[in-house]
């Protein structure tokens, strides 16, 4: 009952939000002295309250749904690695990522390279703002829903960070291992212990990579829209713009190492898309890069 209560009250948040920003196109559509791409920026930018209002929703009914609790275990010996509100607002920022970073590349590709794509330039803008308004709004879900259920387990807590250093130097590569031993001088006589609910590299590398630079593009991007609202300097606006690629960038290098990182750990790849970490029916067998097999947990 509770799940289809949940179901109705983000169906009609999301329905208040596309009657919105509707109402919002209706109005730009009145003869305006400027072009579709221009137009195309004041109608995100008076939608961003709304996307944002329409995440925070979906967050809190994923807190009100799916509390924290102790890790679930079936009775197959599988364990919860996700939530169900999890594994949906990984779909849901997926999808995003998939419109918006194709589009936002070829936006600048298609600039330096001088290349007219096979679509009108503010046609790239426009699905690349569709592709934004979804990421805006899972970022503004997830930071509510982990407000919500006060889940920290993909955070390392200061004092433990030489602990998972030498954790995560057991599960790269030789090379890099011996990299980090000499630079950050690294104790590998020492046992790292467990890492907890996710693996040393997911905690120590890959969720704040993608925290970095999910918060910088989106930082990034909020500034170059606003610039259509209130008086930017035009030399903030550069540097904004220059920064807003690095991430893309950093988003695209993250991509590659994610698929590259779970593909090679197909129980992992399971978890993401049923919650669920498979019970190991024979012995763990040791990825090209050393990394034992996670633990299972619920985030």
């Amino acid at each position: 009952m509770r799940g289809l209560l949940g179901l109705l009250v983000a169906l009609v948040a999301t329905a208040v939000t596309a009657a919105l920003f509707m109402n919002i196109v209706g109005q730009a559509g009145v003869a305006q002295p400027w072009g579709n791409e221009l137009d195309d920026n004041f109608i995100f930018v008076r939608a961003l309250p709304a996307i944002l209002a329409t995440g925070v929703a979906y967050g809190l009914i994923g807190g009100w749904l799916y509390p924290r609790g102790a890790a679930a275990r079936r009775g197959d010996g599988a364990v919860r690695r996700f939530s169900p509100a999890t594994v949906l607002l990984h779909l849901l920022i997926t999808i995003g990522f998939v419109i918006a970073l194709p589009t936002g590349l070829w936006q600048y590709m298609g600039g330096i390279l001088d290349v007219q794509g096979p679509l009108p330039v503010f046609m790239y803008y426009r699905i690349h703002y569709i592709g934004a308004a979804i990421i805006l709004a899972s970022v503004a879900a997830f930071v509510t829903y982990w407000w919500m259920t006060g889940d920290r387990s993909l955070v390392v807590a200061p004092r433990e960070w030489p602990r998972y250093l030498r954790g995560l130097a057991t599960e790269v590569h030789p090379m890099v291992r011996r990299w980090m031993v000499r630079l950050l001088r690294i104790d590998t006589a020492q046992s790292a212990g467990s890492s907890g609910t996710f693996t040393f590299y997911e905690k120590t590398f890959m969720f704040p990579g993608w925290a970095v630079a999910i918060t910088l593009i989106t930082v990034t991007g909020l500034l170059k829209l606003l610039r259509y609202a209130i008086p930017i300097p035009g030399t903030v606006v550069f540097v904004v713009s220059t920064l807003h690629v690095t991430a893309m960038v950093m988003l695209i290098l993250l991509t590659l190492d994610h698929l590259r990182y779970y593909f090679a750990r197909w129980p992992l790849v399971v978890a993401i898309f049923t919650g669920w970490l498979p019970p190991r029916r024979t012995a763990p067998r040791t990825a090209p890069s050393g990394a034992p097999a996670a633990t299972g947990g619920d985030e």
